[in-house]
């Protein structure tokens, strides 16, 4: 017996329709834009309203508007479309002998450290095979992997979600990039408490809450709390303003190289807070690629 999941009672069609109405808001300017006449453009959106057991449209003489249902469904919509098309893509490519293309998300101390070699890795054990990169913070990447936009996203800590299979990579050292006439650039190595007078510039904690909070506990740890703290984003804004002499940044070393002009990098005398590093991937996904990313880190990177 068919799943209920595949029983709908509409088709890919009524959902284009309904589309074109909610961004037109007019029955009229809708059927111009399908070519169909206005009749059968509205026989299909009363099917879709029967379908669904709900109104979509708000009704008066001649203006329409959604309903809260119909927010909800057009917003929700765009999304589907968008999967749809991205699954036709990837099936006309392997149907011609090509790889799909992988989607990757990435944050920019992983794509300054260990991911390009992964990347190499696939490319030289997948023939054809195409990548799309996405920058972001870890809670985009965790949000995009989740909702299927990424296939994979490396990421500075690690989560715990049911949705999502979480492959941990070595974590990196913190350190910290002070301006180059700072006091502190005479020590090779600093210590936390030294830096209980300063102003720490943080990623905000909404973009990495775990992350923010293991630094705010080592300082606490180390016998003090923040001074004053600046959240900015992205990494060089944060540069930059311990260029001008606003503060002090937290960095991954692996991120050492890329200081500016005025200020220079001092590694953290340990215990300090480390990055924890992983890959993150759908709990049902499977894949060539997959299998060889998750062979690389287990030999490469723990």
């Amino acid at each position: 017996m068919m799943p209920n999941r595949y029983q709908l009672k509409f088709e890919l069609r009524h959902l284009q329709t309904f589309m074109v109405i909610a961004e037109e808001l007019s029955f009229r300017k809708a059927a111009e834009v399908l070519l169909i006449a206005q009749p059968a453009l509205s026989r299909q959106i009363l099917q879709l309203e029967e379908a669904l057991d709900c109104q979509l449209f708000d009704r008066h003489k001649r203006k329409i508007k959604l309903t809260a249902a119909g927010e909800y469904f057009y917003d929700k919509l765009p999304n589907l479309f968008n999967q749809v098309y991205e699954i036709s893509q990837h099936t006309q490519r392997i149907a011609a002998g090509q790889s799909a293309i992988i989607k990757i998300g990435y944050s920019s101390a992983a794509m300054s450290g260990f991911l390009p070699a992964i990347i190499r890795e696939i490319q030289n054990k997948l023939e054809n095979c195409e990548f799309k990169f996405v920058e972001g913070t870890s809670n985009e990447l965790i949000h995009s992997v989740t909702k299927e936009q990424l296939d994979a996203a490396f990421i500075l800590f690690r989560p715990k979600f049911p949705l999502l299979k979480t492959i941990p990579i070595k974590a990196d050292k913190t350190g910290i990039i002070l301006p180059e006439d700072h006091a502190l650039t005479a020590k090779k190595r600093v210590a936390l408490k030294d830096l209980k007078d300063e102003t720490l510039i943080l990623f905000p904690r909404s973009t990495n809450p775990e992350m923010y909070d293991e630094i705010i506990s080592y300082c606490h740890k180390a016998g003090f709390s923040p001074k004053a703290i600046i959240e900015t984003a992205p990494r060089s804004t944060a540069i930059g303003l311990v260029a001008a002499g606003q503060g002090i940044a937290t960095i991954a070393e692996s991120l050492k190289y890329t200081c500016v002009m005025g200020t220079t990098y001092r590694p953290l005398i340990q215990p300090c807070p480390m990055i924890n590093f992983s890959c993150i991937v759908r709990s049902d996904r499977t894949a060539q690629w997959l299998n060889i990313l998750s062979k690389y880190i287990k030999k490469n990177l723990i």
